[in-house]
């Protein structure tokens, strides 16, 4: 069983999570750890239901509105769907020391990992799904794994959307410079040699090919190596694996150290604004839901997308998907009304919805799939291009993802400086990050 830690840091991201406290909710329910479900009996005839949602991403309520709230309202008018987000003064620890309640935390699942655990407010779902008649068998296999792996076997979570590695591009600048476009299929040396003809200085811009995200570059690698070794708990980073995917990434991507400039002077690689706003990136590395998330960013430039590209050693393989997911805590007042409202958003009919909008099904059915982006307001775009590489298996994750992933995508802007070489940044970075999780666990035992 893992152990919490008292030194909890809650990044701010894409998506969104959740919340809670302590299991002496009066539901009559086990708490996380405990062995069997007791249902909690259901709201009597008019008392009302109450579900509070909470996202550690600290997105807009408006955003949460249209992900999730007005679907669920829609579909459960007797629910009162309340929404807290992660900002000063409501981060976890402070809405737990003030005995406030969540119900439902949500975000992209590893990232759900760390406040349940971490905060003791995990719930082991198993049960409550198999009550409410939740068909386990129509899920993805790989995230379902990938979930009851992070959790010591147990279901902390339900997936609502997946996530996949995708490249979008400005088909402005490859007219302006006479490239092809990209196509989906390409091997990463098609994308090398693409990336260097559009890596230029034009007049006093410098465009830059190829953006790779170091997030999703590392937690989606197509080689699925995890942060940290499963028996071991130390770091992969030194594993050949890794050095060849920021090799290729990051590095073999630039073209007269366009890519190594910008990060000596902004200490940071390119954000997505690069893309859509400043214009100057032809190609940028980022998840599958990036038209449903910021649709008004797009909206500015004339774009397409194609698949990941894939290594030879991994023909077909894009990467790992993610999934934004939904936990229930061990906080929850109705544990019930919690299950049938995730049960209603991994439904056929709410996934067929989320499909047509641009946010890929968590279930096996190839006509929600097909479905994929069809109501988007970007529907003549290459949203097949989503599903053309297979997914690679979900790497292990740790109570400590996140603080190594911090250290780890550090490394990447060390290894695109070039001050040391690739070897030596791995081998420092992998002595970093034993020492932040042995810093952990320490504080774990005080």
């Amino acid at each position: 069983m893992r152990k919490k830690y008292r030194a909890i840091v809650f990044p701010v991201l894409l998506g969104s999570l959740l919340t809670a406290c302590s299991s002496g909710n009066g539901t009559g329910q086990a708490g996380a750890n405990e062995g069997g479900v007791t249902p909690t009996p259901p709201a009597k005839p008019g008392e009302p239901v109450e579900l509070i949602f909470y996202s550690t991403s600290g997105e807009a309520e408006e955003s949460f509105n249209g992900k999730f709230g007005d679907t669920i309202r829609a579909k459960f008018p007797d629910y009162k769907i309340s929404y807290l987000r992660q900002e000063p003064g409501s981060m976890i620890p402070e809405v737990i020391m003030t005995g406030r309640r969540v119900d439902i935390v949500y975000n992209v699942f590893d990232y759900v990992l760390d406040p349940l655990l971490n905060s003791g407010i995990a719930y082991d779902m198993t049960d409550l799904a198999k009550q409410h008649g939740v068909d386990l068998t129509r899920f993805e296999p790989s995230v379902l794994d990938g979930i009851r792996r992070a959790g010591d076997g147990k279901l902390y979570m339900l997936p609502t959307s997946l996530q996949v590695p995708m490249v979008y591009y400005n088909k402005n600048l490859f007219n302006k410079f006479g490239v092809p476009f990209p196509k989906d299929g390409m091997s990463w040396e098609e994308m090398k040699a693409t990336s260097q003809k559009l890596t230029r200085k034009d007049g006093d811009v410098q465009y830059l090919g190829f953006v790779g995200s170091q997030q999703y570059a590392l937690k989606m690698t197509p080689f699925s190596d995890p942060y940290l070794d499963e028996k071991t708990g130390k770091s992969t980073f030194q594993r050949e694996t890794w050095k060849k995917l920021i090799e290729t990434i990051f590095i073999d991507t630039d073209a007269n150290n366009g890519m190594k400039d910008y990060v000596i002077a902004k200490k940071a690689l390119p954000n997505r604004l690069g893309f859509t706003n400043t214009q100057d990136v032809a190609m940028l590395h980022f998840h599958s839901e990036f038209p449903a998330a910021v649709p008004k960013d797009l909206e500015k430039i004339d774009w397409d997308m194609v698949a990941l590209p894939t290594f030879p050693e991994l023909k077909g393989v894009g990467g790992q998907a993610t999934a934004v997911a939904m936990s229930i805590t061990s906080m929850a007042k109705n544990k019930d009304a919690a299950m049938e409202v995730i049960k209603f958003l991994t439904s056929p009919e709410a996934q067929t919805a989320n499909s047509k909008k641009g946010m890929m099904s968590v279930l096996k059915d190839e006509s929600i799939q097909k479905a994929f982006g069809s109501e988007s307001p970007f529907k003549d775009k290459n949203w097949k291009g989503a599903y053309y590489n297979k997914l690679a298996p979900i790497s292990y994750k740790s109570t400590y993802e996140l603080q190594v992933e911090r250290v780890y995508t550090g490394a990447v802007l060390d290894a695109i400086r070039g001050e040391k070489d690739l070897n030596t940044v791995l081998r420092e970075t992998a002595e970093k990050a034993d020492k932040v999780v042995d810093e952990l666990k320490a504080a774990n035992k005080k």
